[in-house]
């Protein structure tokens, strides 16, 4: 295989934050994790389970809203790392017996029509910060008109340590699924 440089393989991730996170932070990966990387996002060959562990550090944050690419109106809050440091942590804890990169270190969680959360853990390289539309100012809008926006942006809130409470959280949990069950289908945007 022809050497292919770090530039190359950043450009290769689909997440626009995740690229510009790790030109940012000028990470470099070394030969055998390019290798491992290209034949896995160029080729399409699935890298073994044994000796093929590649970190990709990855700009979300505990709080962060985000979405999966391709599930664009399916927001979650983003629940792994808190910082960079805490990203080491658990990625010098999984090198020895996670997958090739770990989806353990993505949890998401988002919340479903019946008003609860389900996290899942997404490639970190597939994943976009999300945001919800701004309401127009000439049109009368509740807080109860889109709960499930402001469900998430307390669960967002809440991890962060910021001024909200866990009712809040109930009570917008309960009027999304209850609008779901009424009118069955969802109410969720992205900007």
């Amino acid at each position: 295989m022809k050497a292919i440089t770090n530039e190359q393989i950043i450009a290769l991730f689909p997440s626009k934050a995740l690229r510009d996170y790790l030109i940012k932070s000028n990470w470099q990966f070394d030969d055998r994790d390019r290798e491992i990387l290209y034949r896995y996002l160029v080729l399409n060959e699935e890298p073994t389970y044994e000796h093929d562990y590649v970190t990709i550090p990855f700009p979300f944050r505990s709080g962060d809203l985000v979405y999966v690419i391709g599930e664009e109106d399916r927001i979650g809050v983003f629940c792994s790392c808190k910082d960079d440091k805490d990203f080491f942590e658990l990625d010098a804890r999984t090198k020895e017996f996670s997958d090739w990169t770990d989806t353990g270190s993505t949890r998401v969680e988002f919340l479903e029509p019946d008003g609860k959360f389900c996290h899942e853990h997404p490639y970190a390289y597939n994943l976009e910060y999300a945001s919800f539309q701004d309401v127009p100012i000439k049109t009368v809008q509740t807080i109860k008109d889109n709960s499930y926006k402001y469900a998430l942006e307390i669960a967002s809130e809440l991890i962060h340590g910021t001024n909200s409470s866990i009712e809040c959280l109930q009570m917008y949990c309960k009027d999304f699924a209850e609008k779901n069950t009424k009118n069955h289908k969802l109410f969720w945007r992205r900007k």
